[in-house]
């Protein structure tokens, strides 16, 4: 048995399902899942990619963890067949909002990957947002913390 087969069967013994009304899942939708799966990787470097259950699985989902919170997962999915594209417009639909060190280093890498901003930065109580979409209309938001 591989040592990766064995820590995955171990780490699924292991694992208890987040308190009730934790995220657990977060799912991007896409037509290409490589394509994604390539600009996500590129500007979150910290996202561990992880193999699918079954090869069928591998071109349909493209599973990621996060750094932190532990145990907090995802997939970029591909969309079913005949499922159009839709760009979600500012202030419909939920955001997913992720940390970043540098507001200005983000915009740039996911322009440099060919994602594009859909709001400029935008100041808030504990630091600044931007809103994004990635190379296939998904929307989604950088949060850069103030320094302490």
């Amino acid at each position: 048995m591989s040592t990766e087969t064995s820590d995955a069967t171990k780490a699924q013994q292991t694992w208890k399902p987040p308190p009730d009304g934790s995220p657990c899942w977060v799912e991007i939708p896409a037509r290409d899942t490589e394509r994604l799966k390539a600009f996500y990787g590129a500007i979150f470097p910290s996202w561990e990619w992880r193999p699918a259950q079954s090869a069928e699985d591998q071109s349909k989902v493209q599973h990621y963890s996060f750094a932190e919170p532990k145990g907090l997962t995802g997939g970029i999915v591909q969309m079913p067949e005949g499922c159009a594209p839709t760009e979600q417009s500012m202030g419909s639909g939920m955001t997913v909002y992720y940390s970043v060190d540098s507001l200005d280093m983000m915009e740039k890498r996911i322009h440099e990957c060919g994602g594009s901003t859909c709001l400029g930065r935008s100041t808030e109580g504990h630091g600044w947002f931007m809103n994004f979409r990635d190379p296939e209309g998904n929307r989604f938001g950088c949060y850069q913390f103030r320094s302490s």
